[in-house]
């Protein structure tokens, strides 16, 4: 005899065959749209038919309980954001979607590797609860590289350390696809043992990558290792070499590191299988002005490319490489996830496209109006910010003995738009009584990294170029990947000041000018996250880029360029609470030459 759940399956069954052939009506019928059959290629007529939440039937005519018409209009599938840290949009896992889904991602794939930074393996299992009840599918790439490199390395002090042991409970869940990007691209071409041993754990799930310039035989062990993506393109002929390899490319665009324009002529009707698309890391004010998967379509439309296959890499490839068989098409028993649009310029996809209405398992998305409370209950016990008050000698940097007038010095210089860096030196007064200090005038501030997290007195304080900063001081506890505080200013005293503000609200955002004038951002949840509804969060976010502004910064994005100074797995120059470290040498150098 069948169970009850077996009957229960079998008569849903039966009654999706029977809508299928109309003789049922279905519960929502899409009439007489273009839908993008991602199969050929093109665009095609006729009805889509949608029972619960699937797909029933495409092309022929079908009667619905709920009847929209779709002439003059294009129903494409809903959009799958590839690689996302949601902990950089600054929100919950609740309020991303409801930032994104009006724009019409559906699904997206999460690595949680900043709040598992901080928690460790607590903050994975809180990033698989929180998504577990929300409307667009959230699904997890299990964080490789907590730290960042190798603890052997000695480059930072983490929040947490999440080894192989640690993630293997997660190996069977459901939600989880796989291994997140491997950032340790040295430890495994070196033989990291725990590297070695996750990569293994993981062989039957999917193994994300994390090379940025990596090439030639060194990208050939990154392969055969089994790592099968990478988001760090920065070059149309480093991304080529990568697919020439085996390893897709997803094209990303962040608040920070923008690389879809370079990229984003790789697409043919060809390519368009194995390429994808991602955000990253991208801020509230940036997906409210600008979107979010839907901008890098839209970039690709201004580019002349076809819409057909713009929008089989935003839905189709992701969902085939990440074995989501049940998404990505508009075809008779997949999932109703779709978006309904319509180009600004009848007949020209170049101008761009709007979203009429998004669907998400056959249900038209709305987002609720409700306000937030201004503060956020943190998900976790304990503060965020365990650092002692600092003071303005906290900064100080030795000049060097004897007679000579100017030093020589590393600086970090800042590449716009990007998260690599370039080693760049420069002469800085050589003052015996106040040390060297920061020169404004050359564009030299200083910039330093205080260890957050197990209240250590670890520092490390160098040189940044490419800020532009003329007085005041930048400071967050979003440090990539560590997740300590980084601060930049254009002195010493402006340093300490912004860090002891940051302090006072346990963890967020804060810009100084003065002590009369600053502008702050509290973070509540593990000093990376907050539960402010996102128009609230855009328009303070919109208030520190503006005090920023007024400080001397030209950059799009400061906030997440300053966080990644910290990462000592991108080249070339970075810096965290152990001081300077040279990623190309692999090691720590000193702030004078």
């Amino acid at each position: 005899m069948p169970t009850k759940a077996n009957y229960e399956n079998t008569k849903l069954l039966n009654q999706q065959i029977r809508v299928s052939q109309g003789l049922e009506k279905a519960d929502l019928v899409i009439k007489k749209t273009k839908f993008l059959d991602v199969f050929s290629g093109a665009f095609i007529t006729g009805d889509i038919a949608v029972n619960g939440k699937h797909i029933v039937g495409t092309v022929d005519p079908y009667s619905g309980k709920e009847e929209i018409d779709g002439g003059g209009l294009y129903l494409v599938p809903g959009f799958i954001d590839s690689h996302v840290h949601i902990e950089s949009s600054l929100m919950t896992p609740q309020r991303f979607e409801q930032t994104v889904l009006p724009f019409g991602t559906t699904s997206a794939i999460w690595d949680p590797h900043e709040i598992a930074n901080v928690k460790g393996s607590e903050g994975i299992i809180w990033a698989i609860k929180s998504t577990e009840d929300l409307t667009m599918d959230v699904f997890i790439m299990v964080p490789s590289c907590v730290p960042a490199s190798s603890k052997s390395m000695g480059f930072e002090t983490g929040g947490a350390e999440v080894n192989a042991e640690h993630l293997r409970p997660f190996i069977k869940h459901p939600r989880v696809l796989g291994l997140a990007e491997m950032m340790n691209f040295p430890g495994l071409l070196a033989g990291d043992p725990d590297v070695l041993e996750k990569i293994h754990d993981f062989k039957e799930l999917k193994r994300d990558g994390h090379c940025p310039m990596l090439s030639g035989k060194a990208l050939n062990a990154y392969g055969a290792a089994g790592i099968s993506t990478c988001h760090e393109s920065i070059s149309i002929e480093e991304a080529k070499e990568k697919l020439s390899k085996g390893i897709q490319v997803l094209i990303r665009e962040g608040s920070c590191a923008k690389n879809a324009n370079a990229l984003l002529p790789l697409i043919n009707s060809y390519t368009s299988s194995v390429l994808s698309m991602c955000s990253d890391d991208r801020n509230p004010a940036d997906i409210s002005k600008e979107g979010h998967i839907d901008f890098i379509i839209k970039e690709g439309l201004r580019q002349g490319i076809k819409p057909e296959s713009l929008f089989r890499v935003a839905s189709f490839a992701p969902a085939q490489l990440y074995g989501l068989a049940d998404r990505g098409c508009i075809a008779p028993g997949y999932l109703a996830d779709f978006c309904l649009i319509k180009p600004i310029e009848d007949g020209n996809w170049q101008e761009g496209f709007q979203i009429v209405k998004v669907f998400k398992s056959g249900v038209h998305y709305q987002a609720a109006e409700e306000s937030s409370p201004l503060e956020a209950e943190s998900q976790f016990s304990g503060k965020n910010m365990n650092l002692a008050p600092v003071k303005a000698a906290d900064f100080h940097i030795e000049g060097k003995e004897g007679s000579s007038k100017t030093v020589e010095v590393r600086v970090i210089d800042v590449q716009p738009n990007q998260i690599v860096t370039k080693h760049h030196l420069a002469h800085l007064a050589n003052d015996q009584q106040k040390g060297l200090q920061a020169d404004p005038e050359q564009d030299i501030l200083k910039i330093a990294v205080l260890e957050r997290h197990q209240n250590t007195g670890h520092k490390g304080i160098g040189f940044v170029k490419g800020f532009g900063l003329k007085q005041g001081a930048i400071a967050t506890s979003i440090n990539h990947d560590s997740h300590n505080v980084i601060v930049v200013g254009a002195s010493d005293h402006a340093m300490s000041e912004a860090v002891d503000k940051l302090i006072s609200i346990d963890g967020g955002i804060m810009v100084w000018k003065s002590s009369d004038e600053w502008e702050s951002l509290a973070l509540p949840i593990g000093g990376l996250m907050t539960n402010l509804h996102p128009a609230e969060l855009a328009n303070s976010l919109y208030k520190l880029k503006n005090l920023a502004k007024q400080l001397g910064c030209g950059l799009h994005e400061p906030f997440l360029q300053l966080s990644f100074l910290a990462l000592p797995v991108i080249p070339s120059l970075k810096i965290t609470d152990q001081g300077l470290v040279d990623v190309d040498a692999n090691k720590i150098v000193p702030i004078l030459t």
